[in-house]
């Protein structure tokens, strides 16, 4: 077969390609040490970014929804306030939430341990006396076999090793830092970079579309046009994909709290409203996340009746149940543009393979390559078969 420069040019990609995956391959020690060495130097920035793709979700929201009339009134000065506006509104929204959160459901939590802890021994001895009485037909008691055990002294003990785990990690990160103006440093400086990315994100939100046509002027101006035109197609349906995700995953969220708080109002649940909100919150994290809130919940719910904790697992489990096979797949799904079927197999397949990271972008990577898929299916069919072809 004779070889025309298209086929050279291929050829020649192909064995470019190959050399550098071997080459990466083998120093992937070496561009992983980069990587970190990168993230060091941006992480601010990437930070930042990561914020203004957060708050763009409600930012849009307030803009096309709630604050639509600002866009159409007929003064440019208040048409001007519409952005500003929106963000400060999404801004104090989201902490305003986390607020909440630290103010109402962490000490519950602490106050929840504290108590479990300290009841643990009386639980301890309800369920020997229980055992005692189930086991008395066989002759066998529970009590005379853990007789002399001091459940005071043991849950003591396990508290003390507990404190001396937590002052031996403090003292190695301590040593890890240095000095205690050392440790302050570098709370400091922590905080800072949460202020800069805060403001980097900002800056970002209320100037997008400027930021947006400079980023697509590039590329026009040193890519050939095929090439940036696909660029920017795929960097859209990028943006809105995972945009979409955030939505149904908030969503989703929202659903399965409120009917966690529902129904365990109806079943007499204590805890029920802070149990709710624990459980929609942790649920943002595909599957480790629902476990978490099922442990909080239970712990809470133990400081008051361990017969209802027990309940309370079996009761949101089966939610759980419901929530995974029915609402979930309809509302991401219906967001991101996937069957049910995809958007659960995405979500196990990510988490097998880069654990709750791979399991949060599993899914809009999905829809991305779903899309790009049927648009290329659908654009051979109507070559092969005729413009009047049905698509995919």
């Amino acid at each position: 077969m004779e070889l025309n420069k298209k086929n050279v040019r291929t050829i020649l990609l192909i064995i470019v390609f190959t050399v550098l995956l071997f080459s990466a391959v083998q120093n992937i020690g070496a561009i992983l040490g980069f990587v970190v060495d990168v993230w060091g130097v941006f992480a601010s920035v990437i930070a930042g970014l990561a914020i203004a793709f957060v708050l763009n979700v409600p930012l849009k929201l307030f803009e096309d929804k709630l604050f639509y009339a600002l866009r159409e009134h007929r003064n440019s000065t208040v048409r001007r306030l519409l952005r500003p506006v929106s963000i400060v509104c999404s801004l104090l929204i989201t902490l305003g939430v986390l607020i909440v959160l630290l103010l109402i459901v962490l000490p519950q939590l602490v106050d929840a341990v504290a108590a479990v802890i300290s009841r643990m021994p009386g639980y301890i001895n309800d369920l020997i006396v229980w055992l005692d009485d189930l086991l008395a037909p066989l002759d066998f008691s529970v009590s005379a076999m853990l007789d002399g055990v001091d459940w005071n002294a043991a849950f003591n003990n396990i508290s003390n090793t507990l404190s001396e785990g937590i002052d031996g990690i403090i003292n190695t990160a301590g040593s890890a830092l240095g000095t205690a103006a050392n440790v302050g440093t570098t709370i400091i400086n922590g905080a800072i970079d949460v202020i800069f990315s805060v403001i980097i994100a900002v800056y970002v939100l209320a100037q997008k579309e400027r930021i947006g046509r400079f980023i697509r002027r590039c590329m026009s101006a040193f890519l050939p046009r095929r090439i940036a035109l696909g660029i920017e197609r795929i960097c859209t349906m990028a943006a809105e994909t995972f945009s979409n995700f955030i939505s149904g995953q908030l969503t989703d969220s929202f659903i399965l709290g409120l009917l966690c708080c529902i129904g365990m109002n109806i079943f007499r649940f204590p805890y029920a409203n802070i149990i709710g909100v624990v459980v929609g919150v942790t649920s943002l994290v595909p599957l480790v996340g629902s476990f978490v809130g099922i442990v909080i919940g239970a712990m809470l719910t133990l400081t008051v009746d361990p017969l209802k904790a027990l309940l309370f697992i079996v009761f949101v489990l089966c939610l759980q149940q419901v929530e995974g096979n029915l609402i979930y797949p309809k509302v991401v799904g219906k967001a991101v543009g996937l069957p049910g079927v995809i958007v659960l197999s995405a979500v196990l397949v990510g988490t097998n393979i880069a654990g709750i990271i791979g399991g949060l972008c599993a899914v809009p990577i999905s829809a991305i390559l779903y899309t790009l898929l049927r648009e290329a299916v659908n654009n051979r069919i109507s070559h092969r078969v005729g413009p009047g072809s049905r698509s995919v």
